[in-house]
């Protein structure tokens, strides 16, 4: 399906097939690249990005990988290039292992230095209980230019345990009992982040949707079937009512299907 062609500056073009709104061969850095994506008054441009079975899991034995390949690879790295931060569920750092985020390459770093935005997008983790391992990857080995990640938690929990992340992340604590995504978003727009790219949980995701905040659902359709019971599902609590959403476009490669879908406001 997928063709490539060498440019002058030596960066490769992957071309993908569009298949909606109409079907013709698509750069996916440029597609992703060239879309819209407008911050509010009050916070970021909140942009969900999953994989998901085609029966409605996000996980394999407990990890997304087990849904992914290369195709899924490619976008999820297009996706990431988009972001100022990216925001993610301390569950998830930790069944999947978060590493620090890779430097973009090619077109994908020069894209980031036309808009200003860091070479590296920032990691913030939403995690109440502060119940994370300060030598895992994401912490441990961030670039030593980065600025260190953001961690959200409980004010009870930094008390407990703020001493072992010291000098490996920023801590964002809150008095509530329960984290406030709003408040979350928020302060990461007082931190000039402009777009903020979601990656999960089922946990964040709800919480979320419930908010009303995301803009847009970027969603890897795999072309497995795995089964499996919840939590491996893509949200894992109700919501008061639907959320209407517009297809905007769908890629195809390597039988994956990428859908992009915008709230409807």
């Amino acid at each position: 399906m997928s063709k490539s062609k060498n440019l002058s500056n030596a960066d490769t073009v992957i071309c993908m097939k569009q298949i909606f709104p109409e079907e013709i061969e698509v750069d996916p850095v440029a597609v992703y690249n060239n879309d819209v994506r407008t911050p509010l008054d009050s916070r970021p441009w909140i942009l969900l990005n999953m994989v998901n079975s085609v029966d409605g899991f996000i996980s394999f034995e407990g990890r997304a990988g087990g849904l992914s390949g290369p195709a899924d690879k490619n976008v999820y790295q297009i996706i990431r290039g988009l972001a100022d931060i990216i925001l993610v569920g301390a569950g998830t750092v930790r069944a999947e292992n978060y590493q620090a985020p890779k430097t973009p390459e090619g077109n994908l770093a020069e894209l980031r230095e036309s808009r200003g935005q860091e070479k590296r997008p920032r990691i913030a983790v939403l995690s109440g209980e502060l119940n994370l391992d300060p030598d895992m990857g994401l912490f441990a080995e961030r670039h030593p230019a980065d600025k260190p990640p953001l961690i959200y938690t409980k004010r009870e929990s930094l008390k407990k345990n703020a001493s072992q992340f010291m000098s490996s992340a920023e801590i964002v604590d809150f008095p509530e009992e329960e984290l406030n995504v709003s408040r979350v978003l928020e302060d990461l727009l007082n931190k000039d982040a402009k777009i903020v790219v979601c990656e999960g949980g089922p946990n964040l995701n709800a919480h979320l949707l419930a908010a009303g905040v995301i803009d847009e659902f970027c969603l890897s359709v795999s072309p497995r079937a795995v089964g499996g019971e919840d939590p491996a599902v893509f949200l894992n609590q109700p919501v008061d009512s639907p959320t209407e959403l517009s297809l905007d476009r769908i890629l195809l490669e390597e039988e994956f299907l990428f859908c992009r879908y915008l709230t409807i406001r």
